[in-house]
């Protein structure tokens, strides 16, 4: 818990900040409040019950932070990075017998990687005795290299002319991701542009779904527009939009991730499921109509635009209501679960929130490293069974500097003569009694509102310590 909790406040520390909440995002925190989403916590990076506002990577200036920045922290003599190498395989050779020590150790280890410039060149990065291959290329780039070196469902590769190294059934099964349904407006008066600062939380535990909103700027089509003397008819318009949003916690829907062909710059398939299990429509349920009060708070009122003629409006006050944009919440959205639940099947979208595919207890252990294997890691969201929080950056990026910390306390010494490779390609549990559980379960879930990727990264590092 100590190394979990120290490694939060670290990335807490080096990468975000406080954001000024005014505008839309103002109003949304108001609207929460009056939507009796209570405690009011202020600004908090704690996963509580409440309405909060979150950490952001963005600082004062708008310049985003990321976990790029946190290089600055290692020793530039021995860390070697290769950009736009992309790693198509994982280089997994058989163990001696005699070198195996028992019969339980496996039988084969990771002893480096193949990876293409951008030349579409291929080249070989070899570990040094000790070292170990790490993946770190997020929910879809993990399984689908352990796939492509081996590492996965016997049969599937098999009939892909995979050869195989470790038959693993559960590489690329238990895949998840977070629904989120939401309603879009043109406001009615002028509003700031906003990333989500401001986060709804009903129940810290995870039994309620979060609302979080956004304000941002959109085209419309130029079929939607006539055409003037001085605009072109193939001109879009653009437009302000604010969108208020919830977002499942979990799920327990699942899915799963495959490879399409051998191919290695082949995107895989990946289906979500979304609301296979019930209990997830049925917090979609819950949390659409959550969005539907926050939209019909005194507050949201100024959000609204008059509707109808304009004699209509002399002869009395003129209706007000929202001008939405895509689908329409049902009129008897408060009474009828089977109408909001068919809202929610047919507006279900992604937060790119979406985790598993290497989950801890299938495919890798308690310390993270691939079962069947030696030498070879996975430190990404691919190990999640459930999302962290109400967005996973913050927890991403501890388990870097746990997975450190944890070898460092095992022993430096032997540490330091070793060499790791670290993939990075596309970003970003059942637990044990081990660190998994603890940033499963600790209340310190740090909120950094906004994701960040790394595409195309290829490190070679030599252990490094502050």
């Amino acid at each position: 818990m100590r190394l979990v909790n120290s490694s939060y406040e670290w990335v807490e520390q080096e990468l975000t900040f406080q954001p000024e909440v005014h505008g839309w995002q103002a109003a949304v925190r108001a609207a929460l409040l009056e939507a009796n989403v209570t405690p009011w916590n202020g600004f908090t990076v704690e996963h509580v019950t409440g309405t909060k506002i979150g950490a952001t990577t963005f600082d004062a200036s708008g310049r985003r932070h990321s976990a790029a920045d946190l290089l600055a922290f290692a020793r530039p003599g021995r860390l070697h990075v290769a950009v736009r190498a992309a790693v198509t395989r994982v280089i997994i050779n058989p163990i001696d017998p005699a070198a195996r020590r028992g019969r339980s150790r496996p039988a084969v280890a990771a002893v480096g990687v193949v990876y293409q410039d951008r030349l579409f060149q291929l080249h070989h990065a070899l570990l040094r005795p000790g070292g170990e291959v790490i993946l770190s290329a997020g929910t879809l780039g993990s399984p689908q290299l352990l796939l492509l070196s081996g590492v996965g469902p016997a049969n599937d590769l098999t009939s892909l002319g995979i050869p195989v190294s470790v038959d693993a059934p559960d590489v690329g099964k238990h895949m998840f991701d977070n629904p989120r349904n939401g309603i879009s407006i043109i406001p009615s008066v002028p509003i700031d542009h906003s990333l989500i600062q401001v986060v709804g939380i009903p129940s810290a535990n995870g039994t309620a779904s979060y609302l979080e909103a956004a304000s941002y700027i959109v085209p419309v089509s130029p079929m939607l527009r006539p055409a003037g003397p001085f605009i072109s008819p193939t001109s879009p318009l653009y437009v302000t939009m604010a969108t208020i949003m919830e977002k499942v916690p979990g799920p327990l829907s699942e899915g799963s991730l495959w490879l399409s062909s051998p191919n290695p710059v082949e995107t895989p398939s990946v289906r979500f499921n979304y609301f296979s299990r019930p209990e997830d429509l049925a917090q979609c349920v819950v949390g659409v109509r959550r969005v539907a009060q926050v939209l019909q708070s005194r507050t949201m009122d100024i959000f609204r635009s008059s509707v109808g003629s304009a004699s209509q409006g002399r002869r009395g006050h003129a209706r007000r209501d929202f001008r939405i944009v895509g689908a329409t919440l049902p009129l008897d959205w408060s009474t009828n679960n089977t109408s909001v639940a068919d809202f929610c099947r047919r507006t279900v979208a992604t937060l790119w929130h979406y985790h598993g595919g290497c989950v801890v207890g299938r495919v890798v252990d308690k310390d993270f490293r691939v079962m069947g294997t030696q030498s070879l890691r996975v430190v990404d969201g691919s190990t999640f069974s459930v999302t962290p929080g109400t967005n996973p950056q913050a927890t991403v990026m501890m388990m870097g500097r746990y997975v450190h910390g944890a070898e460092d306390d095992r022993g430096a010494a032997q540490q330091e003569a070793s060499e790791h490779i670290i993939v990075q390609r596309i970003g970003g549990v059942k637990p044990s009694s081990s660190a998994c559980e603890l940033i499963q379960h600790t209340k310190h879930f740090s909120d950094i509102l906004w994701s960040v990727g790394v595409h195309g990264i290829l490190m070679l590092l030599h252990p490094v310590h502050n």
